[in-house]
């Protein structure tokens, strides 16, 4: 038979052993709850045990500006663009030496006009005279580039390597921008009577409007 001195021992050691358990458990959730809130202050410095596995996504944003550009019409543009080089010895190409690229590109432009430089005249009656500004190369959008051929001769070794990137920057000049607005021109003044009469008759059916397009000097 144990006595009253064992039984007391006994419950000491069992309270003990439990108030151990509880506190090692309150310190445990209290250091995962401080390291969620430091996590949460310093993301970056999240082990990789805490971040979900395979994803990992950094954006800033730089700046932010209000356009008004009203975009009439996408065009799907695919082509090949390709650059050649040489080596020469006193103006004569060396046989063996070329190099060549060729690359397949595919994006969507936008072509419209800036909504802001649209003037508005009341003429009499329900007649009106809108001005549209010059039409313009307003951006694209999904493009993508691919290497389809390149040509390395024997000798080229000593030839000018191609830069991919300089040829992709080289597909929308000025120029090629200009062109695309040009033989698009017709589409354009169409949709541009098109978005303003429609707008103006649904509010006033009677309406009438008269439609001038301004063109850049020399066009």
């Amino acid at each position: 038979m144990e006595t009253d001195g064992e039984e007391k021992k006994k419950l000491w050691q069992k309270w003990q052993f439990w108030v151990g358990i509880v506190v090692l458990l309150a310190s445990m959730g209290a250091g995962w709850i401080a390291s969620i809130g430091f996590y949460s202050l310093f993301p970056g410095s999240m082990p990789a045990s805490l971040r979900e596995k395979g994803t990992e996504n950094t954006q800033v944003i730089r700046s932010m500006q209000r356009t008004k550009e009203v975009s009439l019409l996408r065009l799907g543009v695919t082509g090949i663009i390709s650059k050649e080089n040489k080596s020469h010895f006193f103006n004569m190409e060396i046989p063996g030496t070329e190099r060549a690229r060729f690359i397949q590109y595919t994006f969507d432009a936008k072509l419209g006009f800036e909504g802001k430089d649209v003037v508005i005249k009341k003429t009499d009656g329900n007649t009106f005279d809108v001005t549209i500004p010059e039409f313009k190369f307003i951006g694209y959008d999904h493009p993508e580039y691919r290497v389809i051929v390149e040509q390395n001769g024997m000798l080229s070794f000593g030839t000018q390597q191609i830069d991919s990137l300089d040829m992709v920057n080289n597909i929308l000049t000025d120029k090629a921008k200009k062109e695309y607005v040009d033989s698009n021109r017709d589409i354009l003044e169409e949709q541009a009577k098109s978005f303003y009469t429609s707008i103006v008759q649904s509010v006033s059916p009677d309406t009438k409007l008269n439609f001038t397009f301004q063109q850049a000097e020399g066009d």
